[in-house]
């Protein structure tokens, strides 16, 4: 297995610029970013040391009321929508300059190119990961979503949930939590298989809160939710059921539109309890299934996080060789931030069709020990964001040191 993986890694070079390290008088983390990602325009990876972490609730092109800005206008919508992530960022203490990653969902590719240039104008230096996807959204002259992660030098014990009073937002929904420094968790996608959207997400939620107690947690350990869902046009009722579940106090949500037969996959990330001399655990909950090309639960207890920009394989390639050219981008991504693939957390890979998404399934145990692959999920959705790829990979890693 690992002769393969390292055959696939001498074949194909990475061209990775110098990183920079650099720390903000204002906050207590390190933050080096390594290389240039030219598809998103965003950092190869960003690796974040010392800090709590704010996470952010997707963001909108709307205005306070929740009015779009900016119909028809990529540009005015991704600049809108990363002013609202900046005000949200600034509750938690922190701010979109201070941002370590951009989770994106755009209609299209070109959404996607204007990003690009908003990227290069809100981080003239220091940019931060960019992890794109593409899909729907409720309303259909959305063209983009944005959601981050920042550190912030305000900490605390548990989680802190925020909510601003200049941004537009459900009630029962907060607009950004705290992480706070030390443990933590990455929940792999769930999916019950119960009825409609609001059916699904109840009972899937119900699969995570068990998963949370497992490891001694619950629901006021999580810090944000992420579902991939369908049909979009019902983001809402969704939302209203997990609002509904956390007691009318539920934490930053984020919604992709996915193309599965089943309503609903939910992730989540959690503070968790503890300490250990080991970097990383992959946990099976008991009762559940283990599985060599995923693990159930990633916990985390070095104190660096690693997040990667979206990774894409060659332009016209098949499946089997963007799946290898991908693999091979992100080993070498890995040894620059001083990590390796037993020590992924966290890998979302989008597949566009069932065809990646199956080589994926064949490829995956050339790369990954079976005792630690990273806890995953697999959606099928509209789009990767770039053209004529099918495939994209998401990565947060801890480094192996």
């Amino acid at each position: 297995m690992r002769s393969k993986r390292f055959h696939r890694f001498v074949r194909v070079s990475v061209a990775l610029a110098v990183g920079c390290v650099w720390a903000d008088e204002g906050l207590a983390a390190d933050i080096r970013h390594v290389g240039s990602n030219p598809h998103t325009g965003g950092s190869q990876a960003v690796v974040v040391t010392g800090s709590a972490l704010a996470h952010t609730a997707q963001f909108f092109p709307v205005d306070s009321n929740g009015k779009l800005v900016g119909k028809g206008n990529a540009t005015a919508q991704i600049e809108q929508a990363l002013k609202n992530v900046d005000a949200a960022l600034r509750e938690a203490g922190s701010g979109l300059d201070k941002a370590v990653r951009l989770n994106v969902c755009v209609r299209g590719p070109e959404v996607l190119a204007a990003l690009k240039s908003a990227v290069a104008g809100w981080f003239p230096t220091a940019k931060p990961s960019v992890a794109p996807v593409a899909g729907a959204f409720e309303n259909t002259d959305t063209l983009v979503a944005i959601d981050a992660i920042a550190p912030t030098p305000r900490d605390a014990s548990s989680i802190v949930l925020l909510r601003s009073s200049s941004l537009a937002g459900a009630w029962g929904t907060n607009h950004v939590a705290i992480l706070p420094k030390g443990p933590r968790v990455y929940i792999a996608g769930l999916a019950a298989r119960e009825g409609n959207l609001a059916q699904a997400t109840w009972a899937t939620m119900k699969q995570i809160k068990a998963t949370l107690e497992f490891l001694g947690l619950g629901l006021k350990d999580v810090v944000q939710v992420k579902s991939f869902a369908q049909p979009i046009d019902e983001r809402a009722v969704s939302e209203g059921q997990l609002v509904k579940f956390f007691g009318g106090n539920a934490p930053p949500m984020v919604f992709v539109e996915w193309t599965s037969r089943r309503p609903v996959e939910i992730e989540v990330i959690a503070r968790a309890e503890g300490s250990s001399d080991r970097a990383i655990e992959h946990l099976t909950p008991t009762g559940a299934r283990a599985s060599p090309v995923y693990s159930r639960v990633a916990r985390l207890y070095h104190p660096s996080t690693v997040y990667t920009s979206g990774l894409y394989g060659r332009v016209g390639g098949s499946s089997t060789e963007q799946i290898h050219d991908i693999f091979a981008s992100l080993m070498g991504i890995l040894q620059r931030t001083g990590s390796d693939l037993d020590h992924l957390a966290k890998a979302t890979y989008y597949p566009s069709d069932n065809d990646p998404s199956t080589k994926l399934n064949e490829i995956r145990p050339e790369y990954y020990d079976p005792k630690s692959p990273p806890a995953a999920s697999k959606p099928l959705v509209p789009g990767t964001g770039v053209k004529g790829r099918s495939l994209t990979f998401d990565i947060i890693a801890v480094p192996a040191k």
